[in-house]
């Protein structure tokens, strides 16, 4: 008697194997994409599940980690420093591609922030900024604002003289930022802050407004929407306080700052939708 279904059974077998490998890629290419879309719990989540899988672990683990460590900038739980740490720690960089392996600089980078080692941090981003891909805005802009918040950190712990030198390699690259990409509201954002760390508070606050106003035309859920609100507590805690410090005798001081401060409130109301 001929025996038929083994041999059906290979044959399902043989067409099923590639059937499951699409659908384990799969996986991890849902994992990026949600973590490129910021949706950073979801990210975590899917990339746990391609950890599992021998072949993606590594992969996996570099998105993981990034989605991590964004989600600790966002919530400062520590928890996300140590699951992270631990993902890079697992990584083979052998097995990554060249593209991953600048991925896994950046999740480097992103730990030694979460450390506080801003310096070394600042490098990191430096070096990976310059070979994020070409039109790859929204990855651009969150790099970017790696660096640039790295550096601010590190010059807010160096003595006065030096403090003033990293604020001008700040203002420098924040500078080159919004030359490169003139809609970035975050370049426009760090280009205002740097301007008030290097002591040029009219500059600032020139800045700081334009920011503003062109913040006004960017899209619900964009990043502009936040550095909206960022500028606005740099206009308010720093560059009104200290203009008002500044002001020429025989000024009163509290009177500059209630005056610089009614005026800000004017421009916002003005330029609010």
């Amino acid at each position: 008697m001929i025996r038929v279904a083994p041999a059906v059974a290979l044959i399902g077998l043989v067409l099923a194997a590639p059937q499951v490998a699409f659908a384990q890629s799969d996986v991890l290419a849902r994992a990026r994409a949600a973590y490129n879309t910021m949706r950073l719990d979801e990210a975590v989540t899917l990339a746990t599940e391609a950890r599992a899988i021998e072949r993606l672990a590594h992969s996996a683990s570099v998105v993981f980690a990034r989605a991590s460590l964004e989600r600790y900038r966002r919530t400062g739980d520590v928890a996300d420093v140590a699951m992270a740490r631990q993902a890079l720690l697992a990584v083979d960089v052998t097995r990554l591609t060249p593209r991953e392996s600048d991925e896994l600089r950046l999740a480097t980078a992103e730990l030694l922030f979460a450390d506080e080692q801003f310096g070394a941090a600042t490098e990191l981003f430096e070096s990976a900024l310059a070979v994020v891909p070409e039109g790859d805005t929204s990855a651009r802009e969150r790099v970017f604002d790696w660096w640039a918040s790295a550096l601010d950190r590190h010059a807010q712990l160096a003595p006065e003289g030096e403090r003033e030198r990293r604020y001008a390699r700040l203002l420098a690259g924040a500078e080159r930022e919004a030359a490169r990409t003139p809609a970035s509201i975050v370049a426009v954002y760090w280009v205002a802050a740097a301007c008030r760390g290097v002591g040029d508070l009219d500059r600032a606050w020139a800045v700081a407004v334009a920011g503003w106003i062109q913040a006004v035309r960017v899209a619900p859920g964009s990043p502009g929407v936040t550095m909206q609100t960022d500028l606005d507590s740099l206009m308010r805690t720093a560059i009104i306080p200290e203009r008002a410090r500044a002001a020429a005798a025989p000024s009163d001081p509290e009177a500059v700052r209630v005056a610089l401060a009614a005026e800000w409130e004017s421009i916002k109301k003005r330029w609010t939708r």
